[in-house]
């Protein structure tokens, strides 16, 4: 009864968080793809929900570019397929903003899983805890960005790796071989170094078994870039390069990964901010601490010693990485980059929790350590309630757009776009059929050369502003 009534209580938790994601998803951030790489993704689902890989290129494509999304020879996102498919999944119930949602739920059930493998069962509510409350998590769980999906596969991934290094069960590796396969065409660079961090396993046997999980994954992979990009060793970042540079300037062409970036010091300012924002304000506050305190609390633990390992492997890897990574402002959370060493640092905090509680509850007793741990969650609630407050005037700008067309009146035409960036707003989906277009002209491109591009066609200006305008051309 007692192991029964305690995993109850974690998979409560588990639905109470997937369900808070999707009503932070539709309630608070309207279901919106707000940034260009949540619309990219949106665009390729609905190619992949009507079966189709890519669409035909529109009459004047150069009046027509959005961010991330590939023009010639045709129409397609120009990231990997995984986030995508999962998307489609959704688009064809009709919901496709409760996708993410359901992805962090199953994340969350992962890491539940491996902690109940690994420590107390008290503690597995906290790592399950730890992990859904992250705001960097939770956040994301309710946008279209890939890292839930990645996060989702390699908790899967986490869960079996760990279990092999209890049992030593071949069949595990392959099967988290497989959800690093997912991870490959999702996000390449995520399933890389998850892969790196085996080699800690001190043995081929396991690196063996996971490349031939991941093998039928990496040949789809190939496939689909040969269909799109007419090679398989290309890819939609190479295709989108010449239109990225055409929007924002050949100084915006720098490598994504690249080691030119450990020696650049406004990168070093870029990582070294990143950095904090992820363990300031986007983490359960103390996290790494505890994580650092319960990786010595479970060192004479004998079943926790391989994820103990591991763990320590996943966050020196990507942390390493975020320091040849290419780093700046952009519509995202600023360390979303890091979302995969939330894992490890959940598992590790939940017996660091603990371990601080015995060591300050001898000092503080009992009532202050209640007080400080309700200081603790209560800003977790704050930090993501103030993140929140950041986006939401973005989102009215980013939404406001068609709303104010709509409110308009303008029930068909050609809307000509005037902001600073008019390809974050142009969004028309892949087929540019709808009713009204959106057009994302240069700066210098007048009205005549639009009108002349759309005959028929009446043509009005917006103008971007807290609150949008939109007038007819005479």
């Amino acid at each position: 009864m007692p192991s029964r009534t305690a995993a109850s209580w974690w998979l409560l938790l588990v639905v109470l968080f997937a369900a808070f994601y999707a009503v932070f998803a539709r309630v608070a951030l309207h279901a919106f793809p707000f940034s260009g790489d949540e619309y990219s993704y949106f665009l390729q689902a609905e190619l992949f929900a009507r079966g189709m890989l890519h669409a035909p290129t529109p009459p004047h494509p150069e009046l027509l570019r959005v961010d991330h999304v590939i023009f010639e020879p045709w129409v397609c996102s120009k990231y990997p397929p995984g986030t995508s498919a999962l998307l489609a999944l959704g688009m064809r119930a009709g919901v496709p903003w409760l996708v993410t949602p359901i992805e962090g739920g199953i994340a969350l059930l992962a890491m539940a899983w491996t902690a109940r493998r690994v420590l107390p069962r008290r503690d597995t509510m906290l790592a399950v805890a730890m992990l859904g409350a992250a705001p960097l998590f939770a956040f994301q769980a309710a946008t279209f960005y890939s890292h839930t999906a990645a996060t989702m596969w390699l908790a899967v991934a986490f869960a079996l790796v760990v279990a092999f290094t209890q049992d030593g069960g071949n069949w595990r590796m392959v099967l988290a071989g497989a959800a690093m396969g997912c991870t490959l065409v999702t996000r390449p660079l995520d399933a890389a170094l998850f892969g790196a961090a085996l080699l800690v396993l001190r043995s081929a046997r396991p690196v063996a078994l996971a490349l031939a999980g991941v093998v039928p994954f990496a040949v789809l992979h190939l496939a689909y870039q040969n269909a799109q990009f007419s090679s398989p060793l290309a890819d939609g970042y190479a295709a989108y390069e010449p239109t990225f540079r055409a929007i924002y300037g050949a100084h915006t062409g720098g490598a994504a990964l690249s080691l030119a970036n450990l020696v650049d010091g406004e990168q070093t300012w870029h990582h070294l901010d990143i950095l904090r924002a992820f363990l300031v304000d986007w983490t359960v506050p103390g996290s790494a601490l505890l994580a650092a305190l319960g990786w010595v609390a479970l060192r004479d633990e004998p079943r926790a010693q391989g994820a103990r390992r591991f763990s320590a492997a996943l966050i020196v890897l990507f942390g390493v990485s975020l320091f040849v990574t290419i780093g700046g402002t952009d519509d995202g959370a600023r360390p979303r980059y890091l979302t995969i060493p939330l894992l490890p640092l959940a598992l590790l905090a939940a017996p660091g929790w603990r371990a601080a509680a015995e060591l300050l509850g001898q000092r503080l007793g009992r009532v202050a350590l209640r007080v400080l741990g309700a200081t603790v969650w209560g800003l977790t609630v704050i930090q993501l309630g103030a993140i929140l407050v950041e986006r939401t005037p973005q989102l009215w700008v980013r939404e406001g757009l068609e709303q104010a067309v709509a409110a308009s009146g303008i029930r068909e035409g050609v809307v000509v776009v005037r902001a600073e960036y008019p390809t974050r707003y142009a969004r028309n989906g892949p087929f540019f059929d709808r009713p009204v277009l959106y057009v994302s002209p240069a700066a210098t491109t007048g009205v005549e050369a639009i009108a002349a591009a759309f005959p028929g066609r009446t043509v009005y200006e917006a103008r971007e502003g807290k609150k949008w305008t939109v007038k007819a051309v005479p």
